[in-house]
C-alpha cells in the first residue's frame, strides 16, 4: 500500500464514498464533500492506493505525545471493507513515520465498535484511563496503542 499526499485525481473517487462514510462513522471534519479538496498539500492528510483500492487516512505526528503519533481517521470504500484495505493502510503509515516515532495512538469513540476490532486485530492495545494520554475527543471512548519500534 502506498500513502501519499491528495491529488486533484483524487478528488471525484473520494467525493463518491468519503462524505458519507465519514459522516456514518461521526466524523463531521471529512463528512463535507470538499473537504478532501481543502486538505490538498496537508501532509498528515493521506490517500492510499494499491491494485485500485483506495484509502483516507487522517493522522499527527508529535501527538498527542512527543515520540508518537495519532490516528484520527482511517476509512475505506463499503465495498471494500473487510478485505485488508484498512490494515494495509494503517501498517502503511507506521512504515511511513520517522524513526523517532515509537508509538502510534488511536482513540475509538464507543459508538464505533467495530473499530475496536480493528485496531485490536492490528496489534493495538486498549489503555486503563490512567494510561490515557489526554482525554478522548469523542467520549466515551477508548485510547488504544502500539509499540512501532
Amino acid at each position: 500500500m502506498e500513502l501519499r499526499p491528495i491529488a486533484e485525481a483524487d478528488l471525484p473517487l473520494l467525493a463518491t464514498w468519503l462524505p458519507e462514510t465519514a459522516q456514518a462513522a461521526g466524523c463531521d471534519r471529512w463528512s463535507a464533500p470538499d473537504a478532501p479538496g481543502d486538505a490538498m498539500g496537508d501532509p498528515s492528510v493521506v490517500v492510499g492506493e494499491e491494485n485500485g483500492e483506495q484509502s483516507f487516512l487522517e493522522y499527527t505526528a508529535g501527538e498527542p505525545q512527543r515520540g508518537a503519533a495519532r490516528v484520527h481517521f482511517l476509512a475505506v470504500p463499503p465495498d471494500r471493507r473487510r478485505l485488508g484495505t484498512g490494515h494495509r493502510s494503517a501498517l502503511a503509515l507506521e512504515a511511513r513515520l520517522p524513526a523517532s516515532i515509537g508509538r502510534v495512538y488511536v482513540s475509538i469513540p464507543a459508538r464505533l465498535g467495530l473499530a475496536l476490532y480493528f485496531w485490536l486485530r492490528l496489534g493495538y492495545r486498549p489503555l486503563t484511563q490512567r494510561e490515557w494520554p489526554a482525554p478522548p475527543d469523542d467520549a466515551p471512548a477508548v485510547w488504544m496503542v502500539r509499540e512501532v519500534r
